[in-house]
């Protein structure tokens, strides 16, 4: 089993600090409501200086979840990983319905498949760099629309193809559930399967409803205070691993705006690395547990 990355395929073992759930290079700045080109990510010096940070702080591998729709640019992720010589896993799929190209509402489950089936086995956007990962397959706030059923499934069957993981968006923590009652239905290997954003979701007994199905859940929104403060994420996060989940958790800090970036007064991706870390150490959690959600869950995850 290999992780693949947009440089080819990775050991495993090689993988160092990883961070579960980001974005490098994506564009959203035209499909928010708010149209604001805040919400644009690019190659540029002041993702150079973040992506230092995180290698000083031993992070080797970002996992992103930018798919079709998304402003996703499979060139600029290899230019990127080459530069820095770094692991970047890109992803195929298709966001939520707000996001959606038209021709998803269009195509039948199946086509859509075959869409994610290519990219992963040949490469995606017209080269032959290839996705590692089904991400980020996403549901809409408090709901799953009809669409998105169909998105799920799917990613469904292209993880049933070709083994590759799936990671989910769970908008702002809600519909972990239907997800979870959709994957069953399908007969998804809940072992290859991660609910994101479940840092924002604050019911407990949802959370380890998902973890029982053998899925991993990520905390993902590390810094994004406004969503919920990262001392509460801090409580939630050290109470599941107090009941015995540190195998089945992951962690990231899901960038998706300039102003979230060191060099326009935000936190940064180090922020994960530099202040959560420390405050889980600080509150008793250890280092091998640490090194399980950062180092040893995402490999276990991303190989196939």
């Amino acid at each position: 089993m290999k992780i693949q990355s947009v440089t080819g395929p990775v050991d495993p073992q090689f993988l160092q600090k990883t961070m579960i759930h980001e974005h490098l290079v994506f564009d959203l700045s035209e499909v928010r409501e708010e149209k604001d080109a805040d919400s644009k990510l690019e190659n540029s010096p002041e993702l150079d200086q973040e992506i230092k940070r995180i290698i000083e702080s031993g992070c080797n591998t970002v996992v992103e979840v930018s798919n079709i729709g998304m402003g996703r640019d499979a060139k600029a992720m290899f230019d990127i990983a080459k530069k820095h010589n770094l692991v970047i896993i890109a992803s195929t799929g298709f966001y939520k319905e707000s996001v959606y190209p038209s021709f998803v509402f269009e195509k039948t489950k199946e086509e859509l498949a075959e869409i994610m089936i290519r990219e992963i086995e040949d490469g995606m956007d017209d080269t032959t760099i290839k996705a590692g990962l089904i991400a980020e397959i996403g549901s809409s706030y408090q709901e799953i629309t009809e669409t998105e059923k169909k998105v799920f499934e799917a990613a469904i069957l292209a993880h049933k193809k070709t083994g590759a993981p799936i990671s989910t968006h769970c908008e702002i923590g809600t519909m972990g559930k239907g997800q979870l009652d959709l994957f069953q239905e399908n007969n998804a290997d809940m072992s290859r399967i991660s609910f994101g954003h479940q840092d924002l979701n604050e019911d407990i007994e949802e959370q380890l409803e998902l973890l029982k199905s053998g899925a991993f859940i990520q905390f993902d929104t590390v810094g994004k205070n406004s969503y919920r403060r990262d001392s509460d994420r801090l409580s939630n996060l050290i109470e599941l691993l107090n009941l015995g989940y540190e195998d089945q958790l992951m962690l990231s800090c899901d960038i998706t705006r300039k102003s979230h970036l060191k060099s326009f007064d935000g936190y940064g991706y180090n922020h994960l690395f530099e202040d959560f870390i420390p405050a889980l150490l600080n509150n008793g959690v250890k280092e091998e547990t640490i090194d399980k959600m950062l180092v040893q869950n995402p490999r276990r995850f991303l190989a196939f």
